[in-house]
């Protein structure tokens, strides 16, 4: 088959995406442009897709072994901070090139609405993992911007919910006369903090609150106070012990200033990832190939506190996954650096290595016998333990 260097378009998707900014469930230029992108090499398009109208799937080929490139989409409020516009060239970038060196198989492209949490969408990977989507995939990729290059994945349990107090009004002259939701919400913000510093420190537990809604004026007692609560664990069985433990400590608080208390789960819950040794052992060769050193995250002490609905695709289907560096280590992701750098010539350069090295593990890997067998018997055991 006749090889076309395509590159330079997929640097233009990422200019795009980038350009789109689009908030995660609202990413409706997006993956319109993405599908379209996909339609028009080739691809078989299907949008939307599982009931979500941002999420697509994009299909060539046939038989096996089925690849699936995971695409996510979303920006956040100060746009593409996480760097999913270079997620998403990546992934339509390395199944175009996949369809170019004549893939013997099936390629699929999976567009992921609301990787970050936001909307109706959010964590759109279990949804699509509960109506199954990767039913039919052998196995699948995925690929995340950082500040250093790594094969493999680390990723906490995660939920994020809301915690709303219900109380009275009145003027802050007659406090006795109202109930302070807000009083309430400072003591459990408080408590909740105290209790997760009192955790074991090698079960990771992390969390994360800000006040979304606390009152109308300074001279009124609150009537309703609420927050948003992001709540991670490294471990799954004492993740939920700790979210039992904040359930209950919330609700004493409304008691104990006799307000009403709501505990309302807005994201699905974020698995602990499953790394599969097999992929990512092919992908650390072929990128020490193009001179790139990467080190196997999960075999790493580091505490990586980094969450992602990406663990509940791999706790379905075999997942390999490349981290790209395009920032130092002091430079925070989801910051305004991290987003100039996702927009950055030389981020696009390095993508162009790891598409190359994306392709040519996906040719290795369905290329060697014993290695798609140890994917095929990973698949059939995960399966096997839902």
């Amino acid at each position: 088959m006749k090889r076309t260097d395509s590159f330079s378009e997929i640097s233009d998707v990422s200019k795009k995406v980038f350009s789109f900014a689009e908030i995660g469930s609202k990413e409706f230029r997006t993956s319109r442009f993405l599908a379209d992108f996909l339609k028009k090499k080739g691809f078989s398009v299907t949008i939307p897709y599982k009931g979500m109208k941002t999420s697509f799937r994009a299909e060539y080929g046939k038989g096996r072994p089925t690849v699936c490139f995971l695409c996510e989409e979303d920006a956040l409020p100060n746009g593409h901070s996480c760097g999913h516009n270079l997620i998403a060239a990546w992934a339509v970038g390395s199944a175009v090139k996949l369809k170019e060196e004549g893939y013997k198989g099936k390629i699929v492209v999976v567009g992921t609405p609301s990787e970050e949490g936001i909307g109706e969408y959010a964590g759109s990977k279990e949804h699509l993992v509960e109506t199954g989507a990767f039913r039919d995939i052998d196995f699948a990729m995925g690929f995340h911007p950082d500040s250093q290059w790594n094969v493999g994945c680390q990723s906490p349990e995660d939920m994020n919910f809301d915690v709303t107090f219900l109380g009275k009004a009145s003027h802050m002259e007659e406090p006795d006369k109202g109930r302070n939701a807000l009083d309430a919400l400072v003591t459990a913000y408080m408590s909740i903090r105290n209790l997760v510093a009192a955790t074991p420190k090698y079960k990771h537990v992390t969390v994360g609150m800000f006040i979304e809604e606390g009152g109308q004026a300074s001279n009124i007692v609150p009537e309703k106070a609420r927050m948003e609560v992001d709540l991670r664990s490294t471990d799954s069985r004492y993740f939920e012990s700790v979210y039992g433990r904040i359930k209950k400590l919330i609700r004493s608080i409304g008691k104990a200033y006799s307000v009403g208390v709501s505990i309302k789960e807005t994201t699905p819950r974020y698995k602990v990832y499953i790394n599969a040794d097999d992929i990512d052992r092919v992908l650390s060769k072929n990128l020490a190939r193009i001179g790139i050193r990467a080190k196997k995250l999960y075999e790493s002490r580091d505490s990586q506190i980094g969450a992602t609905d990406e663990a509940n695709v791999s706790r379905v289907v075999p997942t390999g996954h490349i981290d790209m560096k395009i920032v130092p280590q002091s430079v925070p992701g989801h910051s305004d650096a991290f987003r100039n750098a996702a927009g950055s010539k030389s981020s696009i350069v390095l993508l162009k290595k790891a598409i190359k090295a994306t392709v040519d593990s996906c040719i290795d890997i369905t290329s060697d016998k014993e290695t798609i067998k140890k994917i095929y018997r990973l698949k059939a055991k995960l399966h096997g333990s839902r």
